[in-house]
């Protein structure tokens, strides 16, 4: 019997950056109230946690290690959110979590983890608008197909290695590097055809940034995830990439965990 498949509702769009210029994460600028729907907080005891994006109506996707070794009694996950200490913007949801499925290889040590990946099943379902909506998960289109390209990460981490979260949601832009670069950097014998890489100097993901998503625009204003923040040694530092994982790597693993969720269309073009 073939698996079930999640369904589709194809009046809706994922992908879709809200209206907004924008003007983190190291390096990294504030972005415009709003401007990336599917942006997720993940608090623990009501502190920042994590970072992740909503996929769906029912599924937040994150990382394995933001979740492995977390109560779901103590998560909560607000949506539409830009200012996390004020709150006040009238367009957060904070939502309780239901089941927390991190995947069944995770596996951590002294410097990376490996199947990095997870999903956080909400209580109730989520309304769509302007300021909450879907990311769409890039498909699998070979290993080096984003090698070179200009892709960003987004997330309420540190703005320095050692300090505070960020107040409002914050941008940096990475270089994607090929899986033979990534291998040729100092870590490079940790790297496995499930991660993929990225660097820009003074530039990086941070700690409280991870789970959160990494994305390419194939046009102005579309979106498609093709990684979760995963690892790194330090933060900005020079040669050494950030790490993240692939998502079309685990497209299946994703589809097969979400069957009772609706997506939003993919249009092309």
């Amino acid at each position: 019997m073939a698996a079930a498949f999640p369904r589709t509702n194809i009046s809706c769009e994922c992908g879709l950056t809200s209206d907004g210029i924008a003007d983190r994460i190291v390096g990294g600028t504030i972005v415009s109230p709003h401007l990336y729907p599917w942006m997720v907080a993940i608090l623990n005891g009501g502190k920042m946690h994590c970072g992740g994006s909503l996929i769906n109506d029912r599924y937040v996707l994150t990382a394995g290690h933001c979740l492995n070794w977390a109560r779901k009694e103590d998560l909560t996950v607000v949506l539409g959110l830009h200012d996390r200490i004020a709150m006040n913007d009238g367009t957060e949801k904070i939502l309780t979590v239901d089941q927390m499925i991190v995947h069944e290889a995770f596996g951590s040590d002294y410097l990376h983890d490996t199947e990095d990946i997870a999903l956080i099943r909400l209580k109730i379902p989520v309304r769509f608008s302007n300021f909450i909506s879907p990311v769409c998960l890039a498909e699998p289109r070979g290993q080096d197909v984003y090698a070179n390209e200009i892709a960003y990460v987004t997330g309420w981490g540190r703005t320095l290695q050692g300090g505070n979260p960020s107040r409002y949601l914050r941008k940096a832009n990475v270089k994607v590097l090929s899986m033979a670069a990534c291998r040729n950097t100092t870590i490079g014998e940790h790297i496995l055809d499930s991660m993929i890489c990225a660097y820009e100097y003074e530039t990086d993901a941070c700690q409280g940034d991870s789970g959160g998503p990494l994305v390419f625009e194939p046009r102005p204003g579309k979106v498609e995830q093709i990684g979760v923040v995963s690892w790194g040694i330090g933060c900005a530092r020079p040669g050494m990439p950030g790490v993240y994982t692939l998502v079309s790597y685990y497209l299946d693993w994703i589809r097969a965990h979400t069957t009772d969720a609706i997506y939003c269309g993919y249009r092309y073009g």
